[in-house]
């Protein structure tokens, strides 16, 4: 897992790695450019932040009981993981087992961050044995697909995300993006993947410096 800054003041600066300084308000115009939270289009940048730290307050109060008041974090990656919707943080090591069904959660996660275009139905995961093999079927674009990922103790078979987005790919131009974050600082157990057209990628690429492994 990547380790998250903090930053001592509410008026943050983030370093963006080729020596220059992008002021909080100019970073996150930059992700909304790239199509995160679309729901608030309507708030400015301050009011989304804002907006966001009061969502993180409830969700501790929920959590604790009482009203909670936590750090307001102020780095991208605290902020962008707020948007489900688009950004996904998957730990690869999921406890994987037959009794877990993990690939099954995992297809119905990734369809909620799909903006739509990954609606697998008649999921099924069928293990033969405690160690495979393993069988997961699911229908989509009007087919039966079939994947059988390889046991590797609790781990995710990450060939997942390739079937998944050859799927997507059917119905849109855009899909998930395996990313490591700005010079690489999410690289870690956990994968990130971030649903993004082409032109986003580049975007995010070319303002904020983000990286793409694979791509």
């Amino acid at each position: 897992m990547p380790k998250l800054r903090k930053c001592s003041t509410l008026v943050a600066i983030i370093f963006d790695h080729s020596s220059t300084l992008k002021s909080m308000t100019e970073t996150i115009s930059i992700i909304r450019q790239a199509g995160f939270f679309k729901k608030y289009g309507a708030l400015s940048e301050d009011e989304l932040l804002d907006t966001l730290y009061e969502i993180k307050k409830q969700e501790y109060s929920k959590m604790f009981g009482y009203d909670y008041t936590p750090e307001r974090k102020t780095d991208i990656y605290s902020i962008v993981g707020q948007d489900p919707e688009k950004f996904l943080d998957i730990d690869l090591e999921a406890d994987v087992c037959a009794d877990n069904k993990v690939y099954s959660s995992l297809l119905a996660e990734i369809s909620k961050a799909s903006n739509g275009n990954f609606l697998p139905s008649d999921i099924e995961e069928i293990w033969n044995s405690e160690e495979g093999p393993i069988k997961v079927s699911f229908d989509s674009n009007g087919q039966i697909i079939i994947f059988e990922p390889e046991y590797m103790d609790d781990w995710i078979d990450g060939r997942i995300f390739e079937v998944i987005n050859k799927e997507m790919k059917k119905v849109s131009n855009e899909y998930f993006h395996l990313c490591s974050g700005p010079n690489d600082e999410w690289f870690g157990q956990n994968a990130i993947y971030v649903r993004l057209t082409e032109a986003e990628k580049k975007l995010l690429i070319d303002k904020l410096e983000w990286r793409f492994p694979e791509e």
